[in-house]
Formats: C-alpha cells, structure tokens, sequence
C-alpha cells in the first residue's frame, strides 16, 4: 500500500495527539525520549543532525505538558520535526510508517 506524504503526516499527526495524552498523565515519558535521542546523536558521532539538536533544546527547555502542547500544534516546525520524533517507538501501538 502506498500513502501520500498528507497521509503519512496526518498519521503522524493522530499518533502524537495519543503520545500528548499519555504525555500529559506520566511526564517519566520524557526519559525514554531522551535516551532516544542520546542514542541516535551518539550514532551520529560529532556532527549530530540538526533535526537532533532542535529536539534536544525542546526537551530541555520545555516542560511535559509544553512538549505535549509542541506535538500536537500545526506550526510548521512541528509538521517537520515530527518526522524524527525520539517519541517514536515508545509505545507498541503506535508505528510510524
């Protein structure tokens, strides 16, 4: 089956609304984030990607419930980094295709 970068992104959209949900009730989810992202700039060796460093500051900078409002806002920013969500494969149910 093929999908179109719309469906793919309005898929995106309705996994990371669930993963704000969930965000909101348990900010320990934030960890599991961040060992993501540390595995994949680890990966990366010295020259991390920038989509890595722009998740890095919002997971700094941000709290649970900012980050949770960050997933499920339209800005075009979100749109983008929620391609390389360290979100991803935190929970069995929800799959990025």
């Amino acid at each position: 089956m093929i999908f179109s970068h719309q469906d793919i992104d309005l898929r995106n959209e309705l996994q990371d609304r669930l993963l704000a949900r969930r965000l909101r009730r348990d900010p320990r989810l934030l960890r599991l984030a961040r060992a993501n992202l540390r595995r994949w700039m680890t990966a990366d060796g010295k020259r991390p990607r920038l989509v890595f460093l722009e998740w890095q500051r919002i997971l700094d900078c941000l709290s649970a419930n900012e980050i949770a409002d960050f997933l499920i806002s339209d800005t075009p920013m979100a749109r983008r980094l929620r391609q390389s969500s360290p979100f991803m494969g935190l929970f069995p149910e929800v799959r990025r295709k």
